[in-house]
């Protein structure tokens, strides 16, 4: 993520009603989470310091104090027989279909798993398209 898109993420972040909008994630509650759970990918990271959390499009993406609530939740249902079989994905969210979503460590792309049509999706290239690509279509910009 470059500083120009970084801009106008943030620009269209605080576009949004205060209402729907979260507190920016501290330095302690993102180094305590990466204590706990493993490094935080850094498009995220940024994202959770600045912006928050809350909705994204039309899914909503996790606030610091939701992702490890997430994190447990994705592993408790994890594998056979019925679980989910995504790997190498940190959950950022869980979509309006109770499916969970996430960055994809290997290469960034931002991918979904879809429980009642099956298979693994990618959603986006990276976290910061899914980002641009919401608020860009959000603001009628398509």
């Amino acid at each position: 993520m470059n500083e120009a898109e970084q801009a106008t993420i943030r620009e269209a972040w605080l576009s949004l009603p205060a209402s729907v909008r979260s507190a920016p994630a501290s330095e302690d509650e993102l180094v305590s989470f990466e204590a706990r759970y493993g490094s935080i990918p850094p498009e995220f990271r940024w994202f959770l310091s600045i912006c928050g959390g809350g909705p994204i499009g039309g899914e909503w993406v996790d606030i610091i104090r939701e992702l490890p609530g997430s994190h447990d939740k994705f592993q408790r249902e994890f594998g056979p027989p019925r679980g989910w079989t995504m790997e190498q994905v940190f959950v950022i969210g869980w979509d309006g279909s109770g499916n969970p979503f996430g960055i994809y460590t290997p290469t960034g792309e931002l991918r979904v798993e879809d429980h009642n049509f099956g298979g693994v999706h990618r959603m986006a290239e990276s976290f910061t398209h899914f980002l641009l690509n919401a608020f860009t279509n959000a603001n009628g910009n398509a």
